[in-house]
């Protein structure tokens, strides 16, 4: 660019230079002018063998084959920033599913206490709910331990210090407490009751949960948020303490309401007859089912039973299993 501006000026002074010059000076401006336009021919001639090979390289098959790649690299690029750009609207658009991951629960076989694989050392077995607050003094009672190779015993205390309000008031062994509605009948409505859940801790520190139920599906699948369980039949056990023999007989309707072709209702059917001390609850899921399409594909598709029956197990049934799930 720099030289053609040089041959235009040298071609301007020359237009201006030949005027008033003896016949010796316009000879030497003629072949100054001469040389110039040779310079330009030579300059343009050397500009095409320029652009020929140019036009040869970028022809030639390994340059056209990186040009390709390049392409394709570009084109694979673009589709990956398009599916990280999706996947992310993806995420803020829809609830986040986890995926069933058993590697968090031991099971024993059959009912005997122990669990194979057990990798957390000798532990206690706790049982909570002894006083009003969780930071009062004695909400917690140790009520057995595991040994270091997963055996384990325990031994329910034999008297429970109730001072809360009577059954009818429970939320577990009443109706309206999560919006359900029904009537449930009671021969003795001072009963006091207490839920025995049971926790396992190691030095003061949570370890995990145990529980009782006939597969692990029973514990992975019930939502007690939402007060409904979905995938298999069959039944979890619970202790619960009364301080009095009392019938509960009864039901009550928990009705869902999650939009058209989404809405069911839930009935429990309470048929016990509660001793004083411990009592093994039995809440047994089977029988007819709904199917509800929460949408987002076939993950989110479910049969919810329609129908839970709470009865008391006379002892520790034969196929149940002792269930640990870790904190």
């Amino acid at each position: 660019m720099r030289t053609q501006l040089f041959v235009a000026m040298l071609f301007l002074i020359f237009s201006v230079g030949c005027k008033g010059q003896t016949p010796e000076q316009k000879k030497q401006m003629e072949e100054m002018q001469k040389n110039a336009e040779n310079l330009q021919k030579d300059m343009e001639k050397k500009a095409l063998e320029a652009q020929r090979q140019y036009d040869s390289v970028m022809n030639s098959p390994q340059v056209k084959k990186i040009m390709q790649q390049t392409e394709a690299m570009e084109a694979q690029a673009k589709i990956d920033r398009d599916k990280r750009a999706a996947e992310k609207q993806e995420k803020v658009q829809k609830p986040n599913i986890p995926k069933k991951d058993y590697d968090e629960y031991l099971v024993s076989k059959g009912n005997a206490k122990k669990f194979d694989n057990w990798a957390y050392g000798e532990a206690d077995i706790m049982m909570g709910g002894f006083a009003t607050r969780i930071t009062d003094p004695g909400y917690y009672k140790k009520i057995g331990t595991v040994k270091a190779d997963g055996s384990f015993n325990l031994q329910l205390p034999a008297i429970v210090d109730i001072k809360k309000n009577g059954i009818a008031n429970s939320r577990w062994l009443s109706c309206g407490y999560f919006g359900d509605k029904g009537k449930i009948e009671y021969s003795n409505t001072n009963t006091g009751v207490k839920v025995g859940y049971i926790q396992i801790k190691k030095n003061e520190n949570l370890v995990g949960f145990l529980s009782i139920a006939s597969s692990l599906e029973l514990i992975e699948g019930w939502n007690p948020i939402q007060g409904h369980y979905h995938d298999i039949p069959g039944y979890r056990l619970e202790w619960f303490y009364v301080t009095g023999e009392t019938s509960v007989k009864g039901q009550c309707v928990k009705e869902n309401r999650y939009g058209e072709g989404k809405d069911f209702d839930i009935t429990t059917v309470f048929d016990m007859q509660l001793k004083p001390g411990w009592n093994l609850l039995k809440r047994e899921y089977d029988g007819p089912r709904i199917f509800v399409d929460w949408g987002e594909g076939e993950h989110n598709k479910h049969s919810y039973y329609k129908e839970e029956k709470i009865t008391v197990a006379p002892s520790m049934l034969s196929n149940a299993k002792w269930i640990f799930r870790a904190n």
